[in-house]
């Protein structure tokens, strides 16, 4: 049996629990145990994890007790692989404990290109910290080239990172009507532009020029819908009443149908300051959605003609792009060979980590 251990999951479903969701769900699984470590608590992440045999271990929020509790999970289950999934090298205390009290290899996955937070101490311990986790990793990842490098140095290349696309299960998401229909009658939706966002409500998924953009469109009949839960979610809903904008914001929180909530949508929109390489977008392209993300997403999420970049600097090209696929009717294209052609079908990441994990 191969015993592989994740770290680590959070309780809002962000790019990592995504994937490492279609991962699970799609992998040989045979001779083969994923267990996780995870902050918070999210029943449906849970619940499907479980039900496909892995061990969900809750991480304490104090540094002491964090340290003493990985300690021993580590000892107690002698596991072949650590795969660490990260946004940054600023904290490798977990790199550190794999080293120190196991002979597991270890795996450095970089999901994104800047720290979580996004603060300069955070930027700062990257940069200490990265060259130190490169020595230490056994296996080397990363979701986009962008990310490779923004983890492992310019020079990635030299220091065998493997690409691993973050892929998803592209049937669950192709255009479907009957659903589109019954999402939009059961949240009230009938005769909406419907703008879509999916991620979790943070600095770097910049929701606060989101609400900015649509307060200032000129489309009557817009509706905004935001998927997903975070720290910065009660301001981010206080702005909203601030505006008057109540009735046109929909908060729908951390669901589990969120490819079909994309097919209740016209349109899908990522502000972000800054991303790896985001899964939403995958999404939402093999939900047939034209795609507007901003000029620092990673071109390497642009896998059909259905996606724009766009600078944060020209919120008039943001409103004048919305008004365009507002005037025009909505034609919702099967893309699903695109998707899978560029490599974003879990199928070919699964089986390349299953190698890994053989080896």
């Amino acid at each position: 049996m191969i015993r592989v251990l994740h770290s680590e999951l959070q309780s809002n479903i962000g790019g990592i629990e995504s994937f490492l969701l279609n991962l699970t769900k799609t992998i040989e699984r045979t001779n083969l145990q994923f267990d996780f470590l995870m902050r918070g608590s999210n029943p449906y992440l849970e619940e499907t994890l479980k039900g496909y045999g892995a061990n969900i271990y809750k991480i304490p929020s104090r540094i002491t007790n964090y340290y003493n509790f990985v300690k021993n999970i580590l000892i107690k289950n002698n596991y072949d692989f650590v795969h660490v999934h990260k946004n940054s090298a600023a904290n490798i205390i977990l790199p550190l404990m794999v080293k120190k009290y196991t002979n597991a290899k270890l795996i450095i996955h970089s999901h994104n290109t800047s720290p979580s937070g996004g603060s300069q101490i955070a930027i700062l311990l990257h940069k200490i910290n990265r060259d130190r986790l490169v020595k230490l990793s056994d296996y080397r990842l990363a979701c986009s080239d962008t990310a490779a490098e923004w983890m492992f140095g310019n020079k990635y290349k030299r220091k065998n990172v493997y690409i691993i696309k973050n892929g998803i299960t592209v049937k669950d998401y192709v255009y479907n009507p009957k659903i589109r229909k019954e999402i939009r009658t059961k949240l009230n939706l009938k005769d909406k532009f419907v703008i879509g966002h999916v991620g979790a409500f943070r600095k770097q998924k910049n929701h606060e020029f989101l609400v900015d953009m649509f307060s200032k469109l000129e489309i009557p009949n817009a509706v905004l819908m935001l998927i997903g839960d975070g720290d910065l979610k009660p301001e981010i809903q206080k702005k909203v009443q601030r505006m008057g904008l109540t009735d046109r914001v929909i908060f729908l929180g951390i669901r589990r149908d969120v490819a079909n909530l994309l097919q209740a949508c016209d349109v899908f929109v990522m502000p972000s300051l800054w991303e790896g390489l985001s899964v939403a977008a995958i999404e939402a392209q093999a939900s047939g959605l034209n795609t507007l993300l901003s000029a620092n997403v990673s071109r390497e999420v642009k896998v059909t003609h259905l996606v724009k970049f766009i600078n944060l600097t020209n919120m008039n090209e943001w409103q004048t792009k919305l008004r365009e696929i507002a005037e025009r009717p909505i034609i919702r294209e099967n893309v699903e060979k695109e998707i899978q052609i560029a490599g974003f079908d879990m199928n070919n990441s699964a089986q390349f980590l299953r190698k890994i994990y053989e080896s």
